[in-house]
């Protein structure tokens, strides 16, 4: 009795071989094909046996045309389906995004380095430029005051020059000027050729001129109203060298003077002589 079950139970999964090798099985009819066939190697034989007959067949079959009525289904299925897809909302398809590889990644990485290196170099040699002109700014004025005090030390050498050559001529003359109540230790000393004329006066402790205002020179020839000369300025002690031309009508009797007047000069004495 015992082998007449199983030979029945062998026999039942031998039907459920060809529906599988079909794939006609109920998915809890194939997980108990699949179990027996873990333990049954005569089963698994049989399957694949009915699988290569079941490939055979199929492609041995004569291809058969479907009749009026298949067709028919056929083509009303796809006529709604355009329908279907005629009412439907369009949808734009978008472009496939082109994979990134590397070298564009650090071709951007370079410039970039390269770009910060340029910004750098140019505030550098921004920073240079701006060190070069402060530079060239100091060294212009120091240039200029050079310039300067040269010009200065020329003019009082040759203002020395002039006075030894005054001093040394045989037609030299010499005068001297005592202060006023207005600059009372003011002094003053006058030398002068006779016969040309040329003249230097020689100031000391006189008082700085105010802003705007200058010594001026006078020649006044006896009887005769006083003729005006240069207008010169002097330094913190009140030491001044001025040279200038005598008028021909006042070389032989003259008075020596000093006025403080407008910067520019006066044409006759404004202040006190």
């Amino acid at each position: 009795m015992k082998s007449q079950s199983l030979e029945m139970a062998h026999q039942e999964y031998e039907n459920l071989l060809t529906l599988q090798a079909l794939d006609g099985l109920e998915p809890a009819e194939e997980r108990r094909l699949a179990a027996h066939l873990d333990t049954c190697s005569e089963c698994r034989g049989e399957l694949t046996e009915l699988r290569d007959a079941a490939g055979l067949l199929a492609h041995a079959a004569p291809p058969q045309e479907p009749g009026a009525e298949v067709r028919a289904r056929i083509l009303d299925a796809v006529r709604n389906e355009r329908k279907s897809a005629g009412t439907a909302s369009p949808v734009v398809p978008f472009k496939p995004r082109s994979r990134a590889t590397g070298w564009p990644v650090m071709l951007r990485l370079a410039a970039a380095v390269v770009f910060g290196a340029l910004l750098l170099g140019l505030f550098v040699l921004w920073q240079r430029d701006i060190r070069s002109r402060r530079e060239i700014e100091r060294l212009s004025r120091e240039l200029n005051q050079q310039k300067a005090d040269l010009d200065r030390n020329r003019e009082a050498l040759a203002r020395q020059q002039a006075v030894l050559e005054l001093l040394n001529s045989p037609g030299m003359k010499r005068m001297e000027l005592n202060g006023t109540p207005q600059a009372q230790t003011a002094r003053a000393t006058f030398v002068y050729d006779h016969d040309s004329g040329r003249g230097m006066i020689m100031t000391r402790g006189l008082p700085v001129a105010p802003p705007g205002m200058a010594y001026e020179l006078w020649f006044i020839p006896k009887g005769k109203a006083p003729m005006p000369g240069k207008t010169f300025t002097v330094d913190a002690s009140g030491h001044a060298m001025m040279p200038d031309q005598i008028p021909s009508e006042a070389r032989d009797s003259m008075i020596i003077a000093v006025t403080l007047e407008p910067k520019g000069g006066s044409a006759a004495p404004t202040g006190p002589l």
